[in-house]
């Protein structure tokens, strides 16, 4: 499911915010036990990554940090390690009636939008006035070497299923202001050492606010567009992107365009097919296995099994869909030491459509590919069914927990914890050798800093250059 449509829902359901007001260590303990209990009876795979001794350890260590009066940012801040030990990228930790990403300052944020690869960051826009070098690379912040900040960042990050770092990074191209501000701090002005070509320079930059960087996103943003598109050339090639997995009202049915769309290609005798799915955070689970119908060469199961922590009600205060509540003592039951939902359609076997598309597929990918978005791209690449280029996918390959979620406020800090109550585990894909990856492109192509700011896309290029030269394989080097 697509963590944005979850993070609005938050937001519309909680709007009981507290200040900078101290919470006392009774009120820590009560809030750090209803967190404990809520992940232990809805997360669906807790100990998937992280053994249970591990976790016990971890829950045991920061219980013991509880001990003495905190802020609401400060108890935020200590549970983050709990949420990142998931590694799990659908987990919700957002502050009541606040904007996930400025959980808790909305002035004296950091002034420009940056660009990260690796560990370094490069200036590509400005939220505020003064003049910068767009282009140039950041070195330090007030004195702080870039790849130390970077790092410090990382490990309180949780938009990442297993070992990933591109999702990561992505969110930090997009709200590094707001995760300076809530782990590092909100200085009066920003000293900033900048490098273009051979010269470093210093520069000192006033903060900006919440408003000011949504101003420029707003600004900025794509022209719209249908997020649903199919783009025919003249040499039996064909480019279908792929937005996201949901739409909205007056948006065109996917399902139709789906149907349209092969049919046009197999009139047109398309013989390359371009999917583009980069920034795609996902959305509908049915949606992917809908797509995949008219990809698969034979008839394929999406899903082995959707596993559920269990079947009972939860003992603590928490909202999850009506719908579900109703309907899982009929769809949930017991397989071995848990319970499993037995109606879904990718947990049936699906034949491909009849207008199926045979021809070569190839499949663009970056760490925004997430969710409902990485399923897909799992099931196309454990059928070997499209060469992958681009980067990493955000989600994990094997399984990923979203689905309907279940939300609950803690009592005292007022911070919404969201889990999501399904485990879909993908069908067929032992053989892939990484337990913690997403999918790893064949051809990795990393866009640059030079490339984001001029609006130059290297990914299709490289996948369009691919397909002109008609040869089976491509080198790293062309």
């Amino acid at each position: 499911m697509n963590r944005v449509l979850y993070a609005s829902l938050f937001i519309l359901l909680f709007r009981l915010p507290i200040q900078a007001q101290q919470l006392s260590p009774d009120q820590l303990q009560t809030d750090f036990a209803r967190f404990r209990t809520a992940l232990a009876e809805a997360h669906p795979e807790m100990y998937r990554y992280t053994p249970k001794p591990r976790f016990d350890s971890l829950f045991a260590a920061t219980a013991s940090q509880l001990n003495k009066p905190m802020t609401q940012q400060a108890f935020y801040v200590s549970m983050v390690p709990l949420l990142v030990a998931l590694r799990d990228g659908h987990i919700k930790w957002i502050v009541s009636g606040r904007d996930e990403h400025y959980p808790f300052s909305t002035d004296r944020l950091f002034p420009l939008k940056l660009y990260f690869l690796g560990n370094k960051a490069w200036i590509v826009g400005n939220y505020g006035s003064t003049p910068v070098p767009v282009g140039a690379e950041v070195m330090s912040i007030n004195g702080e070497p870039m790849a130390a900040i970077i790092q410090s960042l990382l490990p309180n990050m949780t938009f990442a299923d297993g070992d990933r770092t591109g999702g990561k990074l992505e969110d930090l191209n997009s709200y590094f202001s707001g995760y300076y501000a809530t782990f590092i701090g909100v200085p009066d002005s920003f000293q900033v050492a900048w490098r273009s070509g051979a010269a470093v320079k210093t520069v000192t930059l006033a903060p900006v606010t919440e408003s000011m960087i949504k101003a420029y996103r707003e600004q900025h943003k794509a022209k719209s567009q249908n997020p649903f598109r199919l783009t025919i050339s003249e040499n039996q090639t064909a480019v279908m992107t792929i937005e996201r997995f949901w739409n909205e009202k007056n948006e065109p049915d996917f399902r139709q365009f789906l149907s349209e769309s092969f049919r046009a290609i197999k009139q047109q005798g398309i013989q390359h097919l371009v999917l583009d799915l980069r920034n795609n955070e996902g959305g509908e689970e049915s949606w992917g296995v809908e797509l995949y119908s008219y990809l698969a060469q034979r008839p394929f199961r999406y899903y082995d099994h959707i596993s559920v922590r269990q079947k009972k009600g939860f003992s603590f205060p928490a909202w999850s869909s009506k719908l579900y509540r109703m309907a899982k003592w009929i769809v949930v039951k017991k397989r071995g030491n848990g319970y499993v939902m037995t109606h879904h359609r990718g947990l049936r076997t699906t034949k491909p459509k009849a207008d199926a598309y045979a021809g070569k597929l190839y499949v663009l990918l970056n760490g925004n590919s997430f969710s409902v978005t990485t399923e897909l791209g799992a099931r196309i690449h454990a059928d070997k069914r499209a060469v992958f280029i681009g980067q990493e996918s955000g989600g994990g390959y094997k399984v990923n927990s979203s689905g309907i979620f279940a939300i609950t406020q803690l009592p005292n800090s007022k911070i919404d914890l969201g889990i999501g109550m399904f485990g879909f585990n993908m069908a067929n894909v032992s053989a892939y050798p990484y337990t913690d990856r997403g999918i790893i492109p064949d051809y990795p192509v990393e866009p640059t800093a030079e490339d984001v700011i001029h609006q130059h896309d290297p990914v299709m290029e490289y996948a369009l250059k691919h397909i002109r030269s008609q040869t089976p394989a491509l080198t790293k080097d062309e």
